[in-house]
């Protein structure tokens, strides 16, 4: 019996290749993927991804411009971005599970649903929210820090058209009729910006003392709940060149979100 060593060495290869085909196909239907909507100058969003970034839960990122109404039919001044339908509200963030078979599994809507999902995927919680006084009145939303975040904030947002929130003449509309129409004077804003910065170059001189340590807001170093709540806020005034940040602060902003895969505006501040 004659055997063409050629013709079986070609059949074991097909066989080897068809049987990893195999295995890697039923691997594929046993996981399932997540995509995260966001805006990236959302600090709802931004939580999110700190949360999943930091306990390693792989996700797709799709952000949205801003005047998208993603569904949400009741807002004026919006545009049909052509994307699939969320929860017809023009809310993000929003997790999708996506199953095997291509199809969404389910969605999960509010931030802190998002994150307490994050935590029970994991075998360990982040450390719980401090409650601690001092944070929660240095972060309030009527406070001294949001009101110069928003001035030094809001106008340069609107010049970051490298950014999918910002890329069309319509988010920025959008953006700019939402908060006039609630009372918020852009051209005050940016009157005022010089002396805002110095005010905020104190304010950040003052968050610096209430790390709990170098690399967050607890004692023994570790990342937590006030982590996710705080540090987007801080983010936000990234954006602004020119306000001066203590090395320890700046250090514990840059760490923090590089520890999760999540950017700053370091790199893209606006004057």
């Amino acid at each position: 019996m004659t055997i063409d060593l050629r013709s079986l060495l070609f059949s074991l290869l097909t066989l080897s290749i068809s049987n990893v085909a195999s295995a890697m196909t039923m691997q594929q239907q046993s996981q399932s993927s997540l995509r995260l909507h966001v805006y990236d100058h959302c600090p709802f969003c931004i939580r999110v991804e700190l949360a999943l970034g930091l306990k390693q839960s792989p996700y797709e990122r799709i952000v949205y411009g801003y005047g998208d109404k993603l569904g949400d039919e009741s807002k004026q001044g919006c545009y049909d971005g052509g994307n699939p339908i969320l929860t017809g509200k023009k809310e993000l963030p929003v997790l999708e599970k996506i199953g095997p078979d291509g199809n969404r599994e389910w969605l999960k809507a509010e931030s802190l649903d998002i994150i307490e999902w994050a935590q029970t995927e994991q075998s360990d919680r982040f450390p719980a929210k401090s409650g601690r006084e001092d944070l929660t009145a240095f972060f309030a939303t009527d406070g001294r820090f949001k009101v110069l975040q928003r001035i030094l904030s809001r106008p340069r947002n609107l010049k970051m058209t490298q950014l999918k929130d910002w890329a069309r003449e319509e988010d920025r509309a959008y953006a700019k009729n939402k908060y006039e129409k609630g009372g918020w004077d852009y051209a005050a804003a940016e009157a005022c910006d010089g002396e805002s910065q110095v005010e905020m170059n104190k304010l950040l001189e003052d968050a610096s003392t209430l790390l709990g340590s170098d690399t967050s807001f607890y004692e023994d170093g570790a990342l937590g709940f006030d982590d996710l709540l705080y540090l987007p806020e801080l983010r936000a005034v990234t954006v602004a060149k020119g306000v001066k940040w203590p090395d320890r602060l700046r250090n514990y902003v840059v760490s923090a979100h590089s520890k999760a895969n999540v950017g700053t505006y370091f790199d893209q501040q606006v004057e």
